[in-house]
């Protein structure tokens, strides 16, 4: 039934019925439909997701994937997927054809791209105050606007703003990439931002970049002290998952006994999606921490959108 809806192009259809993350062939055909609908950032999101757990599906995604980052003009970072995965020893012919291909393709759309200047829309302040205070934005639309919004004056964009990050129900990855337009251009304004219900205060003109904080450094380190040898792999996605946990939750207070906690849980929630067999005690064991602590710190973990 499901086939059948995405072969006739019904994807909205099909994924009311694609409820089940932890299939990995779900999590393609998810891909497929978001990918049919041009919901391209979700895509994204969710494509970094499949290609980390994919297993049987694994060429399929990547495939699926390298088309989403070509329409979203990210050539770089496709061109580099495709040259690590033909680099590989092995490579399955079939896979290795559509590969070469998608390769050539993607250095034309690059060249053609470098030739046309910018081919997204351009916004005005006008649109970027629609877009930052309408319910319910499409996340294309509000990526391409925030990244537009690097090389603009933020200051006659602040009343939006404002409105944006206080609004609890407007993305909380949004909201800190928006913070840090504001740090880089040293908006000295005493500002307010919702995320999860609670209230932060905050001035971009002392703040920190969210990957520039001491937190994210030690909690790093206290990864890569348990993981760098045994599992580098494993060790790259967590602190992939660091970084956006960062950016989720920022700008709340990390206090330094809650690192290994943090370290942690993102340890066991990473090698939990991964299938690799560890309990809360080795946990607690590699990070010195508490198993509670870890627990507490899951939850938040889990209610985060990656």
């Amino acid at each position: 039934m499901i086939e059948d809806l995405i072969e006739t192009g019904q994807y909205k259809e099909a994924l009311q019925y694609l409820n089940d993350m932890d299939n990995e062939q779900v999590r393609y055909q998810r891909l497929v439909c978001l990918y049919g609908l041009k919901e391209l950032q979700q895509a994204k999101r969710e494509g970094m997701k499949a290609k980390v757990l994919a297993g049987e599906t694994y060429y399929d995604v990547v495939a699926i994937y390298v088309s989403i980052l070509k329409d979203l003009e990210e050539f770089e970072e496709a061109i580099n997927i495709i040259v690590e995965e033909l680099s590989m020893p092995y490579i399955p012919y079939q896979y290795e054809t559509v590969f070469n291909a998608a390769y050539d393709e993607l250095l034309l759309a690059k060249q053609e791209a470098s030739f046309d200047g910018v081919t997204q829309k351009v916004f005005n302040e006008e649109d970027i105050e629609n877009i930052l205070t309408k319910k319910d934005t499409n996340e294309d639309l509000l990526y391409m606007a925030i990244e537009q919004m690097e090389g603009m004056n933020i200051r006659r964009m602040i009343v939006p703003i404002r409105q944006f990050i206080r609004d609890n129900d407007q993305p909380d990855f949004a909201k800190s990439l928006l913070i840090e337009l504001m740090i880089d251009q040293e908006i000295d304004e005493d500002l307010e931002v919702v995320k999860k219900g609670v209230q932060y205060d905050i001035n971009p003109s002392y703040a920190p970049m969210v990957l520039n904080q001491e937190s994210g450094v030690e909690i790093y380190k206290l990864l890569m002290d348990a993981l760098e040898d045994d599992n580098p792999s494993l060790l790259t996605m967590c602190e992939q998952f660091l970084n956006f946990y960062l950016y989720s939750i920022y700008p709340k207070y990390i206090d330094e006994q809650d690192y290994r906690s943090i370290a942690g849980a993102i340890h066991y929630h990473l090698a939990s999606l991964q299938y690799i067999d560890i309990e809360l005690e080795d946990i607690e064991y590699l990070y010195n921490c508490n198993q509670e602590d870890v627990k507490d710190v899951l939850e938040t973990i889990q209610s985060i959108e990656y």
